[in-house]
């Protein structure tokens, strides 16, 4: 059944896709940004739903950032992103066409010091890692208020946790970059600079796992069409090191040169990878989009769009 559905962030990074998962997927979608619908804004919340009037709203806007943000702005990090969810359960609440609420969540959420590939059953099993406590913790903000909310008001929450992403129209500046993102930046412009060398942070060893955007966003419109509203990790449950990365995104870019390493830089967690199966078993669907295939629709994009990446802080 096609829904109507609002999109928090639909013109930013990870938004858009979901924005266009959507839509593939037969639903009208209302993607309002700043100024009409600023989520720092009660005010401006509330007139958005209730003219709007969703059935579904989909909270992917954040501010975020990778660990250099993470580390400079915990609290900027922490009261943007509480705000802006507060205001809009608020706004949702009191616009009464609600049914449903999609609460967008991040494996920086998980504790810190979990063993092995990170379950649902982990979720609330300890304390987040200290270089992503306040943005992770926010999402469990997030989460215990939507479903404070839903009890209230009846409706249905569902949680997806999303790993690392990469893909077009991220943010590659390397304040506010993820590192899959940071990377292709560094390899693409070391390349066109003739530059002999690239440094990255720390020692390389750290493993994630990252997934393209274009896949997430589909793995939560599949989630949109169950009843499912448990956490759910969206992920590809493959674990890459930072040292991979980096050789993958050079072989992606052309770049030649040596990979140095810059070991006064955090490494942060040393694992973070999703177990991803009850994922398959609840969508019966897996991210189909490879690591090197995605970096290389990622590098294609942005050296087509370098002027306005760059620009984007």
């Amino acid at each position: 059944m096609a829904l109507t559905i609002l999109v928090t962030g639909g013109r930013g990074f990870f938004g858009r896709r979901i924005v266009e998962a959507l839509r593939a997927h037969g639903h009208e979608v209302a993607a309002p940004g700043r100024p009409e619908f600023d989520l720092l804004d009660p005010v401006s919340v509330a007139r958005t739903l209730k003219v709007v009037r969703p059935h579904t709203v989909v909270h992917s806007a954040a501010y975020y950032g990778g660990l250099g943000i993470c580390v400079a702005e915990p609290a900027r990090i922490f009261h943007d992103n509480v705000l802006m969810a507060a205001h809009l359960l608020d706004g949702m609440a009191a616009a009464g066409s609600v049914k449903r609420f999609v609460s967008i969540g991040s494996a920086c959420a998980y504790p810190g010091a979990v063993a092995g590939d990170m379950n649902e059953s982990d979720f609330w099993a300890g304390a987040l890692h200290p270089s992503v406590e306040a943005y992770g913790f926010t999402k469990k903000v997030q989460l215990v208020g939507a479903r404070a909310y839903a009890r209230q008001h009846g409706w249905t929450v569902q949680c997806p946790q999303i790993t690392n992403l990469y893909g077009e129209h991220d943010v590659f500046t390397e304040y506010r970059s993820h590192v899959a993102a940071a990377l292709i930046k560094k390899f693409a412009d070391a390349k066109l600079e003739h530059k002999p060398e690239v440094v990255c942070w720390g020692t390389g060893a750290p493993v994630r796992e990252f997934l393209y955007s274009g896949d997430a966003a589909e793995g939560v419109a599949r989630l949109l069409e169950t009843d499912y509203a448990e956490p759910l990790n969206i992920g590809t449950g493959i674990g890459t090191s930072i040292k991979e990365l980096s050789e993958v995104t050079a072989r992606v870019t052309g770049f030649e040169g040596r990979i140095v390493w810059d070991t006064s830089k955090p490494d942060g967690v040393l694992r973070k990878v999703l177990d991803v199966s009850r994922m398959k078993q609840i969508l019966n669907w897996q991210p189909p989009t490879s690591l090197e295939a995605g970096l290389k629709k990622t590098v294609d994009w942005y050296l087509a769009n370098k002027e306005a990446a760059d620009a984007r802080t």
